[in-house]
Protein backbone atom coordinates (compact mmCIF):
# COMPACT_ATOMS: atom_id res chain seq x y z
CA UNK A 1 0.00 0.00 0.00
CA UNK A 2 2.61 2.36 0.92
CA UNK A 3 4.53 1.65 -2.11
CA UNK A 4 1.20 2.30 -4.06
CA UNK A 5 1.10 5.98 -2.50
CA UNK A 6 4.76 6.74 -2.46
CA UNK A 7 5.73 5.53 -6.18
CA UNK A 8 8.52 2.99 -7.08
CA UNK A 9 11.24 5.72 -6.96
CA UNK A 10 10.10 9.01 -5.37
CA UNK A 11 7.90 9.19 -2.49
CA UNK A 12 7.49 13.16 -3.80
CA UNK A 13 6.03 11.74 -6.73
CA UNK A 14 2.21 13.10 -7.48
CA UNK A 15 0.06 10.10 -7.03
CA UNK A 16 -3.69 11.59 -7.52
CA UNK A 17 -5.28 8.14 -6.89
CA UNK A 18 -5.87 8.58 -3.09
CA UNK A 19 -7.29 11.37 -0.92
CA UNK A 20 -6.64 14.78 -1.17
CA UNK A 21 -5.51 14.79 2.49
CA UNK A 22 -3.28 12.29 2.40
CA UNK A 23 -1.47 13.74 -0.19
CA UNK A 24 -0.75 16.38 1.56
CA UNK A 25 0.35 15.00 4.29
CA UNK A 26 2.56 12.38 1.40
CA UNK A 27 3.95 16.40 0.08
CA UNK A 28 4.58 17.35 3.93
CA UNK A 29 6.77 14.44 4.74
CA UNK A 30 8.49 14.74 1.44
CA UNK A 31 9.09 18.38 1.95
CA UNK A 32 10.43 17.73 5.53
CA UNK A 33 12.62 14.66 4.49
CA UNK A 34 14.25 17.33 1.70
CA UNK A 35 14.83 19.54 4.59
CA UNK A 36 16.82 16.49 6.83
CA UNK A 37 18.90 16.26 3.57
CA UNK A 38 19.88 19.73 2.98
CA UNK A 39 21.15 19.61 7.10
CA UNK A 40 23.21 16.52 6.38
CA UNK A 41 20.67 14.87 9.07
CA UNK A 42 21.01 11.23 8.21
CA UNK A 43 19.65 9.58 11.83
CA UNK A 44 16.28 9.93 12.75
CA UNK A 45 15.38 8.77 16.12
CA UNK A 46 11.63 8.38 17.02
CA UNK A 47 10.11 7.84 20.25
CA UNK A 48 7.05 5.00 20.14
CA UNK A 49 4.20 6.00 22.66
CA UNK A 50 2.43 8.87 22.18
CA UNK A 51 5.12 9.90 19.61
CA UNK A 52 4.71 7.30 16.28
CA UNK A 53 1.56 5.79 18.07
CA UNK A 54 -1.17 7.83 18.62
CA UNK A 55 -1.67 5.98 22.29
CA UNK A 56 0.21 5.60 25.68
CA UNK A 57 0.61 1.77 26.12
CA UNK A 58 2.82 2.41 29.34
CA UNK A 59 4.66 -0.60 27.97
CA UNK A 60 1.69 -2.58 29.06
CA UNK A 61 0.19 -3.33 25.73
CA UNK A 62 -2.54 -6.51 25.87
CA UNK A 63 -3.95 -6.20 22.41
CA UNK A 64 -2.44 -8.01 19.52
CA UNK A 65 0.22 -6.09 17.59
CA UNK A 66 -2.05 -5.49 14.45
CA UNK A 67 -4.44 -3.47 17.12
CA UNK A 68 -1.64 -1.86 18.07
CA UNK A 69 -0.38 -1.41 14.43
CA UNK A 70 -3.77 0.50 13.79
CA UNK A 71 -2.38 3.28 16.41
CA UNK A 72 0.66 4.04 14.06
CA UNK A 73 -0.30 7.83 13.37
CA UNK A 74 -0.89 8.82 9.48
CA UNK A 75 2.09 11.24 9.03
CA UNK A 76 4.57 8.66 10.28
CA UNK A 77 3.71 6.10 8.04
CA UNK A 78 4.80 8.57 5.09
CA UNK A 79 7.70 10.05 7.10
CA UNK A 80 9.19 6.78 8.19
CA UNK A 81 8.76 5.21 4.72
CA UNK A 82 10.19 8.31 3.04
CA UNK A 83 12.48 8.80 5.17
CA UNK A 84 13.94 4.85 4.23
CA UNK A 85 13.49 6.01 0.58
CA UNK A 86 15.94 8.75 1.29
CA UNK A 87 18.47 6.23 3.02
CA UNK A 88 17.93 8.12 5.79
CA UNK A 89 18.64 5.61 8.90
CA UNK A 90 15.70 5.25 11.36
CA UNK A 91 15.51 3.96 14.93
CA UNK A 92 12.55 3.83 17.69
CA UNK A 93 14.08 4.70 21.21
CA UNK A 94 11.49 4.20 23.83
CA UNK A 95 11.05 3.23 27.64
CA UNK A 96 8.94 0.87 27.17
CA UNK A 97 9.70 -2.92 27.66
CA UNK A 98 7.72 -4.22 25.08
CA UNK A 99 10.43 -4.72 22.10
CA UNK A 100 8.89 -7.47 20.61
CA UNK A 101 5.26 -5.74 20.17
CA UNK A 102 7.39 -2.81 18.76
CA UNK A 103 9.27 -5.02 16.48
CA UNK A 104 6.32 -6.60 15.39
CA UNK A 105 4.43 -3.00 14.84
CA UNK A 106 7.18 -2.20 12.30
CA UNK A 107 7.53 -5.98 10.65
CA UNK A 108 3.62 -5.00 9.97
CA UNK A 109 3.50 -1.72 8.59
CA UNK A 110 7.01 -1.83 6.53
CA UNK A 111 7.21 -5.15 5.65
CA UNK A 112 10.09 -4.45 3.14
CA UNK A 113 12.24 -2.61 5.79
CA UNK A 114 10.64 -2.87 9.29
CA UNK A 115 12.95 -5.74 10.47
CA UNK A 116 16.07 -3.64 9.71
CA UNK A 117 15.18 -0.87 12.33
CA UNK A 118 16.99 -0.88 15.74
CA UNK A 119 14.82 -0.54 18.77
CA UNK A 120 16.17 0.35 21.72
CA UNK A 121 13.77 0.15 24.78
CA UNK A 122 13.60 -1.17 28.20
CA UNK A 123 14.07 -5.04 28.04
CA UNK A 124 17.40 -5.52 29.26
CA UNK A 125 18.52 -6.61 25.82
CA UNK A 126 21.30 -4.03 25.20
CA UNK A 127 23.89 -1.95 26.88
CA UNK A 128 25.43 1.37 26.24
CA UNK A 129 29.37 1.20 27.25
CA UNK A 130 30.31 4.73 25.74
CA UNK A 131 31.41 7.55 27.33
CA UNK A 132 28.39 10.10 26.35
CA UNK A 133 25.51 11.18 28.24
CA UNK A 134 23.41 8.53 29.51
CA UNK A 135 20.30 10.29 30.63
CA UNK A 136 16.73 10.18 28.20
CA UNK A 137 17.20 9.59 25.34
CA UNK A 138 20.66 9.71 24.29
CA UNK A 139 22.22 6.31 25.68
CA UNK A 140 19.39 4.76 23.49
CA UNK A 141 20.53 7.00 20.09
CA UNK A 142 23.91 6.32 20.90
CA UNK A 143 23.43 2.21 21.11
CA UNK A 144 21.41 2.58 17.89
CA UNK A 145 23.66 4.79 16.22
CA UNK A 146 26.57 1.98 16.76
CA UNK A 147 24.11 -0.50 15.36
CA UNK A 148 23.16 1.31 12.55
CA UNK A 149 27.09 1.61 11.67
CA UNK A 150 27.83 -1.85 11.95
CA UNK A 151 25.28 -2.87 9.60
CA UNK A 152 25.64 -0.13 7.16
CA UNK A 153 29.19 -0.02 5.61
CA UNK A 154 30.25 3.65 5.25
CA UNK A 155 27.08 5.01 7.04
CA UNK A 156 29.08 7.71 10.09
CA UNK A 157 26.35 8.81 12.49
CA UNK A 158 27.36 11.92 14.57
CA UNK A 159 25.30 14.00 17.06
CA UNK A 160 25.35 16.86 14.27
CA UNK A 161 23.59 14.51 11.97
CA UNK A 162 20.56 12.99 14.20
CA UNK A 163 17.08 14.23 15.06
CA UNK A 164 15.21 13.07 18.11
CA UNK A 165 11.74 13.35 17.81
CA UNK A 166 9.73 12.60 21.30
CA UNK A 167 6.14 13.94 22.89
CA UNK A 168 8.08 13.89 26.30
CA UNK A 169 9.99 17.50 26.74
CA UNK A 170 12.37 16.37 29.24
CA UNK A 171 14.79 14.03 26.76
CA UNK A 172 14.07 16.81 24.41
CA UNK A 173 15.74 19.62 27.11
CA UNK A 174 18.40 16.51 27.60
CA UNK A 175 19.41 15.99 24.13
CA UNK A 176 19.70 19.98 23.50
CA UNK A 177 22.06 19.97 26.47
CA UNK A 178 24.00 17.27 24.84
CA UNK A 179 24.14 19.21 21.39
CA UNK A 180 21.84 16.71 19.94
CA UNK A 181 18.82 18.64 17.23
CA UNK A 182 15.57 17.36 18.36
CA UNK A 183 11.66 18.52 18.21
CA UNK A 184 9.15 18.06 20.96
CA UNK A 185 5.89 16.64 19.32
CA UNK A 186 2.87 17.72 20.82
CA UNK A 187 0.18 14.91 21.04
CA UNK A 188 -3.18 16.47 20.67
CA UNK A 189 -1.42 18.97 16.95
CA UNK A 190 1.12 16.31 15.82
CA UNK A 191 0.83 17.17 12.28
CA UNK A 192 2.78 20.35 13.11
CA UNK A 193 6.22 18.62 13.60
CA UNK A 194 6.21 18.61 9.86
CA UNK A 195 6.21 22.43 10.17
CA UNK A 196 9.22 22.23 13.03
CA UNK A 197 11.30 20.01 10.76
CA UNK A 198 10.75 22.27 8.35
CA UNK A 199 12.14 25.39 10.70
CA UNK A 200 15.17 23.38 11.37
CA UNK A 201 18.45 25.00 10.97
Amino acid sequence: MLRQILGKKDGCQQNHEIPERERRVVEKCCKAVSKLEELNINFLALDFDLTTIDVHTGGKWEGTPDELASHIRPIFKHLIARAHAANIAIAIVTFSPQVRHIGSVLDKTFPEFGSRIPIRGRDRSWTYEGVGCKDGKQSHMASAAEELMTTNAGLQISKDSTLLIDDDANNIRTAFRDHVRAIWLNPDKPHRVLDDIDRLS
